[in-house]
Formats: C-alpha cells, structure tokens, sequence
C-alpha cells in the first residue's frame, strides 16, 4: 500500500473492510479530536484522519490497576470492561475497550482478538467493542 493520508468518517472505524486494516496496522486512525462538518441537510458528520504515515505522538500512559469493583463483567462473554484510557496494566485476560481504542493501538502492548456488537453489560446493550489482551512476552 502507499503512503496516505485519508479524512473519513469515525464510523469508518467500525466498518469491515477498515476493520483489519487497523487491527493490522496497516493504517492508523490518527487523531482523537474529531472534526466536525456538515452535509447539505445540515446533518452534523463526524471525521478522523487515517494514515499509513509514520507519525508522532503521545503514547497513552496506563496506570489502573485491576479490580473487580471497577472493571465489571459482561454478563454474555468472559471479559471485563474498560475505557481505552483505563486499561488496567494487571490483568492478563480479555478486556472490552469501545472502537476508539484504535486511536491508541500502535503504540500499546496489547493484541486485538475480535470485534462484538453483541455484548450486555449490567442489562444493557452495548455499542460495539474491542476485545483486546495484553500481548503474550
């Protein structure tokens, strides 16, 4: 693949064929500020930016520590669930981060095993996640 820089829509990151590209890394969503345009209806569109670019940035510093009080259960798959930026550092098991967590990815020591639009957490459905785990050394 050449080198490119591509704005797209953030539902990109949910859509298959982007999918594996990101996982892969053969592109990286780049930015975790969204910019905001307009179509003709006036319809509010969010984009990011993709790049195959080497590009630097801050590195998403993780210090929380694994509980179960803080990190509940899904009740239908055997993962707990986290925000990308509350990953904790000491558990070595399936993790459920929200689709954003591609913003982090190249430069966290995690491996990414599948996507789920399928998972309840406390009786509630929940947009599509991540299932990630702390890469094995």
């Amino acid at each position: 693949m050449k080198d490119c820089l591509i704005i797209g829509p953030a539902t990109a990151l949910h859509y298959n064929d982007v999918y594996p590209l990101l996982r892969d890394k053969v592109i990286r969503a780049i930015n975790h500020h969204i910019t905001r345009t307009y179509d003709a209806y006036n319809t509010r569109i969010d984009m990011i930016w993709f790049s195959t670019l080497p590009i630097k940035r801050e590195t998403l510093s993780l210090t929380k520590h694994y509980s179960p009080v803080d990190y509940p259960s899904y009740s239908n798959y055997d993962a707990i669930e986290s925000k990308s930026k509350d990953i904790p550092v000491d558990y070595p098991d399936k993790i459920g981060v929200p689709i954003t967590f591609f913003y982090y990815y190249p430069e966290l020591p995690y491996e990414i095993l599948e996507k789920r639009g399928d998972l309840v957490l406390n009786g509630k459905r929940l947009f599509e996640r991540l299932i990630i785990r702390r890469k094995q050394l």
